[in-house]
Parts: structure tokens; sequence; C-alpha cells
């Protein structure tokens, strides 16, 4: 398996020391480059280290979220439940027949008393 791990930092660039050679390259030229690779490998690592905060940021807000989800689907089941509830007694009973009838002659007793039943 391939490790995939970073091997360099900024700070190894610029000290990394190379042995002469008599077919060498020209040392200003490879510090120089090295220099400028290492400037770059910097501001990689800024940009690196702040990415990986979003990211823990994200997956924060993520598992809160999903916390959300489970709270308003077990929430969403429970209403659905109520509601199934509710619309099974939609029918006419024989209880709402005498309610009525019931609220119908304390309508017309508070009348009788001089009271007006759309005022309560």
């Amino acid at each position: 398996m391939e490790d995939k791990s970073i091997k360099l930092t900024h700070k190894k660039i610029l000290t990394q020391v190379f042995t002469p050679d008599v077919k060498g390259y020209d040392c200003d030229q490879v510090d120089e480059f090295l220099d400028q690779v290492a400037k770059d490998y910097l501001e990689f690592e800024s940009c690196y280290e702040e990415w990986r905060k979003y990211i823990v940021d994200l997956e924060t807000q993520l598992r809160k979220l999903r916390e959300q989800y489970n709270a308003l689907e077990v929430e969403n089941a429970r209403l659905k439940q109520r509601i199934d509830g509710i619309k099974s007694f939609d029918g006419v009973t024989p209880e709402n027949i005498d309610l009525i009838q019931r609220i119908g002659r304390l309508e017309k007793e508070l009348s009788r008393l001089g009271g007006d039943p759309r005022k309560i």
C-alpha cells in the first residue's frame, strides 16, 4: 500500500544540503529554486491546515444536522401516529350526537336566562 503522507516541510526543503559533485549544478541556481519551492510549500502547508480545519468544522456541522434530522424523523413519526389516531375518530358517533344535543340544550337555557351563547 502506498504511503500518501507528506514527507517534506518548507523547513526541510530550506535546510537540505547536497553534496557537491564535479558534474554538479550551479549552487546559486539550486538554492534559488529551493527557496521558491520552500515558499510555495509554506503556502501549501498554510492552505492545507486551513482546509483541514474547514473539513473538521463541516463534519461537526454535518453530525449536528444528522442529529437534528433524526430527532425530526422521530417527531414526524410521533405526529403521524397522532394524526392517524385523530382521523379514525372523524366519523359521526352516538357520543358526538349526544354532545351536540347537550350543547344545544345548554345554549337554549343560557338564552332563556338572558345570556348570549355566541359571546362565551
